[in-house]
């Protein structure tokens, strides 16, 4: 009896089991059949793996459905709050309405540590400006989300898109408005003032960018490398510090302020250059002794000022200047840098106009410095970039029509002999193998009054008096404007040199053109003196093109290591205005 029952208990264990593994089997084909029913009908069925869950699935019919409806047959409504409206678009599309920063799980942490981590390190941003308060609530919100309320989370997702985008296009562009800029630099042109600024547009696909690299990524390959933007940057982190801490006293006017002496004052000034590095000495004894006076010097030298290493009424005016305006003085120029071309090049010369020097670096070094003479207030030297193709040695002067105008005619008219007297030619033609025309002949009067001096091409020959000097470095360009030496080497002694209708006069340009002499074949520096020696005109034409950056830097870190700050002899930092982010 034991045996049977033994058996019977066996027999219907086997039964349960068999019918138990045919159920399951039958479930797990429903399952399956209920997956690939929702792929087949998902218009997102080509990006789901094989190893796809249920809840994904789900999760993405319901957000790209959700995300179609807000962008699209709500887009009024959605829109209202959103700045990069064509952006936002645009990258939903390429997601084919998948979110961006939500996933079934949830927050995609990575990405949106990396968004928040970024906008809050950056020292740049205004601790008062839209982007951080933007950013601080959109992070709010997120730690608030419900991740049940898809609704809610979708359009968080479009706000965190168009964040994402202010952002990264505040870091590739700056906050410059250069539209409301060149509308001002138009006004200056009606009012017969040359006046040009040509910025340099990086060419970056954001939204692109967006799917290929991580935020971090961008960020690194989008920092400018040149023109010590780096540098500047930690200036500007040095001087944030300064702030949280109140900034500095103001440095009254007191008799303490002299060599030898010692007091309060003195301590106060050692610890106001102290805290901008340029008093180096350990201790603070109260003493204007040898330390503070070498201290002294260094502050006048990077203020552009004569370094005389005494406390003048211009030094204490300039030692006053607030940290505030020093913080925004280096914010526009920040701007003004990822505005420039930003590229490895081998050689290049930069002018700086605001500085009135050329600076020539090769691989990195700077191998050349020299003083310029700039634009004056009504032909102020344009901002762009370009390079130098050619080279003359005995140049002729092609005078520029603004300048028979506005000078040569007047002149004539007040002394006929006025062009004799300093070895000008007229011709019918630019081709110098024309013969001049006689001059005495023509009523200059009328010539002026019925706009007709572009039918005459004033021109100055080779020669000590030629306006140009010996020597001419030319990059073509829309504006007409070069360097080149100069007869007038008085100007190369004052310290504000911008006395020019445009053009750069540079006050070594042997020496500029013996850089060119190891680069180039056409280019042998002892043939070229000895061409120099006459009046022979001669075109030494360039295999290697080299840049020329002509730019208004008034706040920038020199090759010394040091930050430097100019005067804004154009008026140009007021002219610009940022957008407080």
């Amino acid at each position: 009896m034991y045996l049977i029952k033994s058996i019977f208990f066996i027999t219907i264990t086997i039964f349960l089991a068999v019918v138990l593994e045919a159920m399951t089997l039958n479930s797990v084909e429903k399952v399956s059949a209920v997956n690939s029913s929702f792929k087949e009908l998902s218009a997102n069925h080509k990006n789901y793996s094989k190893d796809v869950t249920l809840s994904q699935i789900i999760y993405s019919e319901k957000s790209t459905k959700g995300l179609m409806d807000l962008l699209i047959n709500n887009e009024e409504k959605t829109f209202k709050h959103i700045t990069h409206k064509k952006f936002v678009k645009n990258v939903y599309q390429k997601s084919r309405y998948m979110p961006l920063w939500f996933s079934n799980k949830g927050v995609k942490t990575r990405e949106l540590r990396d968004l928040f981590h970024a906008i809050k390190s950056d020292i740049t941003l205004d601790a008062k400006g839209t982007m951080l308060k933007k950013s601080k609530l959109l992070e709010q919100k997120v730690a608030a989300l419900n991740n049940k309320n898809t609704h809610q989370q979708l359009n968080l997702d479009i706000q965190l898109s168009d964040l994402y985008r202010s952002y990264v296009g505040y870091h590739i562009y700056g906050a410059i408005q250069w539209w409301g800029f060149q509308k001002k630099l138009s006004s200056l042109r009606r009012h017969k003032i040359s006046a040009d600024w040509v910025t340099h547009n990086p060419k970056y696909d954001i939204a692109e960018l967006m799917f290929t690299h991580s935020l971090p990524q961008i960020i690194a390959a989008t920092t400018p490398n040149s023109f010590n933007y780096h540098q500047l940057y930690k200036e500007l982190a040095r001087l944030r510090k300064v702030q949280k801490q109140g900034g500095w006293k103001k440095i009254p006017s007191s008799s303490q302020l002299r060599y030898g002496k010692k007091g309060k004052i003195v301590s106060q000034l050692i610890n106001r250059l102290k805290s901008e590095g340029d008093y180096t000495c350990k201790g603070n004894d109260g003493t204007f002794g040898p330390c503070l006076k070498k201290a002294i010097k260094r502050f006048q030298k990077r203020h552009g000022m004569g370094q005389t290493g005494t406390i003048t009424k211009y030094t204490r005016k300039k030692l006053n200047l607030s940290v505030n305006w020093k913080i925004n003085k280096i914010l526009l120029n920040l701007d003004r840098i990822k505005r420039l071309p930003d590229q490895a090049e081998e050689r290049f010369i930069m002018v700086n106009i605001p500085d009135f020097r050329l600076y020539y670096k090769e691989n990195g070094r700077e191998k050349l410095s020299m003083r310029v003479v700039v634009g004056d207030q009504k032909h102020h030297t344009p901002i762009f970039s370009n390079k130098i193709s050619f080279i003359v040695l005995n140049p002729y002067w092609i005078i520029p029509d603004s300048i028979v105008k506005k000078e040569m005619i007047p002149n004539i008219l007040k002394n006929p002999n006025y062009l004799q007297e300093r070895g000008y030619e007229v011709r019918k033609s630019y081709v110098l193998s024309r013969p001049t025309i006689n001059t005495q002949n023509i009523d200059w009067a009328r010539v002026l009054r019925n706009g007709q001096t572009k039918k005459y091409k004033f021109m100055q020959p080779p020669g000590p008096k030629n306006a140009l000097g010996k020597i001419k470095f030319k990059f073509p360009n829309q504006f007409a404007v070069y360097l080149h030496d100069t007869p007038a080497k008085k100007y190369f002694k004052k310290a504000r040199r911008d006395f020019s209708h445009g053009c750069i006069r540079v006050s070594q340009p042997n020496a500029l053109l013996a850089t060119f002499a190891p680069h180039e074949r056409s280019v042998n520096y002892n043939r070229a003196q000895r061409i120099l020696r006459g009046k022979k005109k001669t075109q030494l034409n360039l295999s290697k093109q080299v840049p020329v950056h002509i730019v208004y830097l008034t706040a920038w870190v020199k090759n010394d290591g040091l930050l430097h700050y100019r005067n804004d002899i154009y008026n140009y930092d007021s002219k610009q205005r940022r957008t407080i982010y």
